[in-house]
C-alpha cells in the first residue's frame, strides 16, 4: 500500500484524468493542484472544433488532448511520464511509433496477467498507477445509474494505490465520486479516497479500456526556465496552430483550433450556419424527427463542452502567473480576461452534473436549442423555427466571437514576448477519450436509446 497519496477531487464531470494526474504528481513532490495543471499543461487554453460534411464535433482542451500536455507538465516539474497499452491493441505498432516520435515513453501490457504484474511491480517500486477504466464496475454508489441502465463503455481515470493478493482486492483513489448526479458535491464521507475494489471488477473495468495506463515517476531533471517553454505553448494553443494541436495528422488541416475554432463555431451557430449543416440530412428517413433531435444534441454538446472549457480556462488564468515569476504577463491576462464573461454567459454547470435531465437545463444555449428543436419538430418548418430564435442565436454567436477575439488578442500578446517560430514543432497528440469522462458518452448514448424521435 502506498500511503499519503493526496486525494484530488475532479470537481465536475470531465476532469478525471487531470485530477488523477495532479494526485500522483503531488505524491511525487510536485506542488501542482488540479487548477495549476490546467495552466501548466496548457489545456485550459486549448479548444478544438470540426464541421465537415455531416460531422460536427466540439472538444474542450481537457478532452481533446491528454497525453502530450500531461507529459509536458511532468517534464516542467522534473517528472517522467509513460503510457502503457494492451499489447494486443489493433494498430499498436503505429501508435507506439507516433508517440515515441513525440518523445513519449511507451510500454506494453500483456493482457490480464501482464496488467496485474505491471500494477504490483509499479506499486512495489513506489509508483501509483493511473488506470483508464469503465466506471460501471467501480464500487461507489455514484455509478449505480450506469448499472441500472446497463450503460457500459464509458471512460474514467482512477489511481491504483495498493493491492492485496490475500483478499483479492486493490485499493484505489477515485476522483469522480460526487462529480455528477444527485449526490453532486465533495465526497466528505471518503468513499472515493483509498477504497477497495475486487481484482475481478478491476480487471473488467480495466480490460474494457485495453489496460491503458499512465505511470509518473521522479527523474529530477526539471528545466531551468518553465516560462520559456510554457509561454510559446500557450501562445500557439490560443492562436490555434494546427501543427501544434495535431502534429503530423490530417486533423491539423481539417479541424479548427483555438481562437479559430471559436470563430468558426460562431458562424455555424447562426440560422444560416445551422440551416446549411442540417441540409446535409435532407431526404433521410424520418427527416423532421432526426433534425429536431440533432438540434437538441448540438445544444447539449455545445453547452456542456463550452462549460467544461470555461471552468478549465478560468482556473488556468487564476494559476498561470505563478509559472511566469520573471515575466510580465499583465497585458496577456488583461486580454485573456475578456473571454470570461462570454464563456460564463454560455455555460451551465448542470449540463455536466445532470446530463440526462434535460428538463432542468435553462442556460441560453440549452433553452435556445431545446426550444428550436421543439418548434421545428412541431411545425416541420425549419426556416420559421430559426427565425423565431434568431435573437437568441445571435447572442450565442456574439459570445463565441467574443471568446475568439479575446484569445486572438491574448495569443498575440504572448507572441510579442515569444515571437512565433514555425520551425519549432511540438504539442499535443490527438488521443480522443484515452482517459475520458465518466458519464458524457454513455449518457448521450442512453438519451439516444430512450429518445422517441430517434
Amino acid at each position: 500500500m502506498l500511503t499519503g497519496i493526496p486525494y484530488v477531487w475532479q470537481e465536475i464531470n470531465g476532469f478525471c484524468a487531470w485530477a488523477a494526474t495532479s494526485s500522483v504528481m503531488q505524491y511525487h513532490g510536485a506542488d501542482v493542484s488540479l487548477h495549476d495543471l490546467f495552466a501548466l499543461s496548457g489545456i485550459g487554453f486549448s479548444f478544438a472544433y470540426i464541421r465537415y460534411n455531416d460531422t460536427l464535433l466540439i472538444y474542450p482542451g481537457a478532452l481533446y488532448q491528454q497525453i502530450d500536455p500531461a507529459n509536458l507538465a511532468c517534464e516542467l516539474v522534473g517528472l517522467n511520464y509513460s503510457v502503457y497499452f494492451n499489447a494486443d491493441l489493433e494498430g499498436i505498432e503505429q501508435q507506439i511509433s507516433f508517440l515515441e516520435s513525440r518523445g513519449i515513453d511507451v510500454g506494453l501490457i500483456d493482457g490480464e496477467s501482464g496488467a496485474f504484474t505491471f500494477m504490483k511491480a509499479s506499486i512495489d517500486a513506489g509508483n501509483p498507477v493511473i488506470a483508464s477504466i469503465d466506471p460501471i464496475w467501480l464500487p461507489a454508489e455514484d455509478y449505480d445509474f450506469l448499472r441500472e441502465n446497463d450503460l457500459s463503455g464509458g471512460g474514467h481515470a482512477i489511481v491504483i494505490a495498493g493491492y492485496n493478493d490475500t483478499s483479492g482486492k486493490a485499493t484505489i483513489l477515485d476522483p469522480g465520486v460526487g462529480s455528477f448526479g444527485d449526490s453532486f458535491g465533495y465526497p466528505v464521507d471518503g468513499r472515493g479516497n483509498y477504497t477497495e475494489i475486487s481484482y475481478a471488477n478491476l480487471n473488467l473495468a480495466w480490460s474494457a479500456r485495453e489496460y491503458i495506463s499512465l505511470l509518473i515517476k521522479p527523474n529530477g531533471d526539471a528545466p531551468e526556465s518553465v516560462s520559456n517553454q510554457l509561454g510559446p505553448y500557450i501562445r500557439d494553443y490560443l492562436l490555434g496552430v494546427g501543427d501544434v494541436y495535431a502534429p503530423g495528422s490530417a486533423s491539423a488541416y481539417l479541424w479548427s483550433f483555438g481562437e479559430k475554432a471559436f470563430r468558426l463555431l460562431s458562424e455555424d451557430m447562426t440560422p444560416e450556419g445551422l440551416s446549411a449543416y442540417l441540409s446535409v440530412f435532407d431526404g433521410i428517413d424520418n427527416e423532421r424527427y432526426f433534425k429536431a433531435s440533432l438540434l437538441k444534441f448540438i445544444g447539449l454538446g455545445l453547452g456542456s463542452e463550452v462549460t467544461l472549457q470555461y471552468l478549465a480556462y478560468r482556473s488556468a488564468l487564476q494559476s498561470v502567473s505563478s509559472f511566469f515569476p520573471d515575466t510580465d504577463i499583465a497585458t496577456f491576462l488583461d486580454k485573456a480576461d475578456d473571454a470570461l464573461p462570454h464563456l460564463n454567459a454560455l455555460s451551465e454547470n448542470r449540463t455536466l452534473i445532470q446530463i440526462g435531465n434535460l428538463s432542468i437545463h435553462d442556460s441560453l444555449i440549452s433553452s435556445t436549442f431545446g426550444g428550436l428543436a421543439d418548434a421545428f419538430n412541431s411545425s416541420g418548418d425549419l426556416g420559421a423555427a430559426l427565425e423565431a430564435y434568431d435573437e437568441e442565436l445571435e447572442q450565442i454567436s456574439t459570445h463565441l466571437l467574443g471568446v475568439a477575439d479575446s484569445w486572438l488578442a491574448a495569443g498575440n500578446t504572448l507572441a510579442e514576448i515569444w515571437p512565433n517560430n514555425p520551425l519549432i514543432v511540438y504539442g499535443p497528440i490527438l488521443i480522443l477519450g484515452a482517459l475520458g469522462v465518466a458519464a458524457v458518452v454513455v449518457t448521450v448514448l442512453y438519451l439516444i436509446r430512450k429518445s422517441d424521435s430517434q
